[in-house]
């Protein structure tokens, strides 16, 4: 149980860092084209795969039924009654692929304590997510004491949220999951200005953007170990902003966004929160990025058909890169545990006469030379398990195990997964 939770944490933490990184590469060519908000919901497919998202593609994967793969299934199928079964060279080259991978966990299964490092691994990450957590919740607690510490009601018209005035924050901001509330500094606010901040939060609200944050934090405490889910939690934040400024200018001409602008300029003289406390959002961010705030006021993008459909295609290729560096890192065998590895009888011998066995779910395990090679007779039972195996792996399925399952159990399968498998003509 432990090997498949660090197993887990370790594939989801590889692809959503590799398709970080991929999109932080890319950032200097998108910004030129694609919104801000593009950017903003974009930033999250990393997150949902941090949060596990290469095990449901996975999942959804294996449950589309395919006539291509049905037929492929039957085509191609070894006879796992005979002994040995011939493969092709493009499988061959595969199966080479893999290999080296599967040598290097084949080291780490010599050492015995390999039970207690999955414990002590397992107890530090444990250790870690429950601090990170504790401490960000205390401080959005003591954040939320001090607010209320000497706020006061304010009047903010039709706004469809409570507004108060705390002289403890230095910038606005919305916080708040159930009963968000709007909460301003407590200074002299001219009505343009309000109507600017309040329609800049109010943004956020419909949004649902605290909700956002807070599974960007969830993603954070988990991969807390991860350098790249902080930097992916700031940049959000950030893009976050830009696409709410954008939201915000979109039909405001010259004049209303240099208002704005100012509006923003006004809040930096005020003075900027710098803690980044979760369920919250703050009109004003660090210096740093309040000049590129700035500027992308004043750079509107227009986001017409040709570039729409290049964003989206973009979003999908992220998804898709997701995809496939988590089905890599999944498709790695898991370290067996014990030094016994039993219920192996598929042997294949390739066309360079180099002999692999596989055990019943399909991973590699030492081969038995042809002489000690005697095939299991299995159950109905065992054979629809395996069955069941290599189709949700999407791996050819033997024809050995066709021929020597009942019609009704093969009725069965064909039926639940929309396939055509046969029993070949020497039955």
């Amino acid at each position: 149980m432990m090997m498949d939770f660090v197993s887990f944490l370790i594939i989801a933490s590889f692809a959503g860092t590799i398709l970080w990184i991929l999109q932080y590469s890319l950032n200097p060519v998108t910004q030129k084209y694609f919104s801000q908000t593009w950017h903003y919901y974009s930033g999250l497919i990393p997150v949902f795969f941090l949060l596990g998202g290469s095990e449901i593609i996975n999942r959804l994967v294996s449950l589309i039924p395919s006539a291509y793969s049905g037929s492929k299934h039957i085509q191609d199928a070894g006879m796992i009654a005979e002994p040995y079964a011939q493969v092709s060279t493009i499988e061959q080259t595969a199966a080479n692929v893999s290999f080296w991978i599967m040598q290097r966990f084949d080291e780490l299964r010599r050492f015995s304590s390999t039970k207690e490092f999955m414990l002590i691994a397992t107890m530090i990450w444990a250790v870690g997510a429950t601090a990170f957590f504790v401490v960000n919740i205390r401080k959005y607690r003591a954040f939320k004491r001090s607010i209320f510490r000497g706020s006061r009601a304010c009047h903010a018209g039709q706004c469809p949220v409570q507004v108060i005035a705390s002289p403890h924050v230095t910038t606005p901001l919305i916080m708040g999951l159930w009963n968000p509330i709007v909460v301003l500094p407590d200074i002299p606010l001219g009505e343009k200005e309000l109507a600017m901040i309040l329609s800049h939060e109010l943004v956020h609200l419909k949004r649902g953007d605290l909700f956002i944050k807070l599974i960007v934090f969830a993603a954070n405490a988990i991969h807390w170990f991860n350098p790249a889910a902080y930097t992916l939690n700031r940049q959000i934040s950030m893009f976050c902003e830009l696409s709410c400024d954008e939201k915000v200018v979109q039909h405001m001409d010259i004049e209303g966004r240099k208002s704005y602008g100012e509006t923003l300029l006004s809040m930096l003289e005020y003075g900027v929160m710098r803690k980044n406390v979760i369920c919250t959002s703050s009109l004003c961010n660090p210096k740093k990025h309040m000049k590129r705030r700035l500027i992308n006021l004043m750079n509107e993008k227009k986001m017409n058909k040709p570039v729409l459909v290049l964003s989206l295609a973009s979003a999908i290729a992220l998804l898709g890169g997701g995809g496939a560096a988590a089905y890599a890192a999944g498709s790695v065998p898991k370290i067996p545990t014990d030094k016994q590895v039993a219920g192996f009888n598929v042997t294949v011998e390739y066309p360079d006469g180099r002999i692999e066995s596989f055990d019943k779910d399909g991973n590699r395990v030492a081969a038995k030379s042809k002489e000690n090679y005697t095939p299991k007779k299995l159950t109905a039972e065992e054979i629809v398990d395996r069955i069941k195996k290599h189709i949700e792996k999407r791996l050819t399925v033997p024809q050995g195990y066709i021929d020597e399952l009942p019609q009704k159990n093969l009725d069965a399968i064909n039926e639940s997964y929309s396939l055509k498998l046969q029993k070949s003509n020497r039955n």
